[in-house]
């Protein structure tokens, strides 16, 4: 995997780009927040213009995970309205794809998204991968569990969104209560990738993370601690394997206004490390 490790960035000051060739997608914008060097993965903010449609026999040769910020598509007569999730495995037929009103997705592709005319060749296409859809907002508390990836914190939860059946990769949401915190550093074994939904979480070492920061944690970069005044609710997926926390040992306190500073190893997003703009209250 050579993907740079990112602690982390505002999607708001990342500028829109045009979309992959490989797809002929001209018409539609991104911001990529991640990519992959050699397979051509990438995570991004795909922005979709209103009316926007494609239809007919096609399939892409890449997986497509997919969660709905804004605005609303519709997929194979699917809607995804805000909040809405799903995971098209490669070779998932898109006999029909289109945003009438113009939709934000958060868009991760397992490799360049190449998209191919005709149906999908056998052995291709995985149901076992497949998440057609799950509508988070109208399900309200449905769904949502006890936080399993770090007992020791009273007060989070988590919305399990996929698991995949071959290597044990997860995508949640995680949400904590205003005034959760843990005094210690932590990393993991694999990859997470981490999408600030709403709220705040000040991480000491680089800064405080508001609603569209985003991060790809590399496996043994200890950060932290962590704590919220406000709680907050963000995307993460592991990459590489199960969600696992490795905690460091020492105690150490809080800082809920940490100074940004970040940690960003890719040169295309550097120039674009600015601090988030934290809201108050007068």
């Amino acid at each position: 995997m050579t993907r740079p490790h990112c602690m982390f960035i505002q999607a708001q000051d990342v500028p829109w780009g045009q979309s992959f060739s490989e797809c002929s997608w001209a018409d539609i914008e991104l911001k990529v927040l991640s990519r992959d060097a050699e397979t051509g993965g990438c995570s991004a903010i795909v922005r979709y213009p209103a009316g926007w449609e494609r239809s007919g026999d096609r399939y892409l040769t890449c997986h497509e995970e997919l969660l709905v910020l804004a605005g609303s598509l519709i997929v194979n007569g699917v809607e995804y309205g805000p909040y809405g999730y799903a995971n098209f495995p490669a070779g998932y037929a898109r006999k029909f794809f289109s945003a009438p009103q113009g939709a934000v997705v958060l868009t991760m592709f397992s490799e360049t998204p190449t998209e191919v005319q005709g149906a999908a060749p056998d052995g291709l296409f995985d149901e076992k991968l497949l998440v057609e859809k799950i509508d988070i907002a109208p399900d309200g508390l449905e769904g949502w569990t006890e936080n399993p990836y770090t007992r020791y914190l009273m007060g989070t939860g988590v919305r399990p969104l996929r698991e995949d059946p071959y290597t044990g990769e997860i995508s949640i949401l995680y949400a904590a209560l205003p005034f959760r915190f843990m005094e210690k550093q932590w990393t993991h074994s694999t990859v997470q990738e981490m999408f600030v939904l709403s709220g705040e979480y000040a991480i000491n070492d680089v800064g405080v993370m508001c609603p569209g920061s985003y991060a790809w944690w590399e496996p043994e970069h200890l950060h932290g601690p962590y704590g919220s005044h406000t709680g907050f609710m963000m995307f993460i997926r592991s990459v590489g394997g199960p969600l696992t926390n490795k905690l460091g040992e020492d105690v150490i306190t809080v800082d809920f206004d940490a100074p940004y500073k970040p940690v960003i190893e890719s040169d295309d997003l550097k120039p674009y490390a600015k601090p988030p703009v934290r809201r108050t209250l007068y």
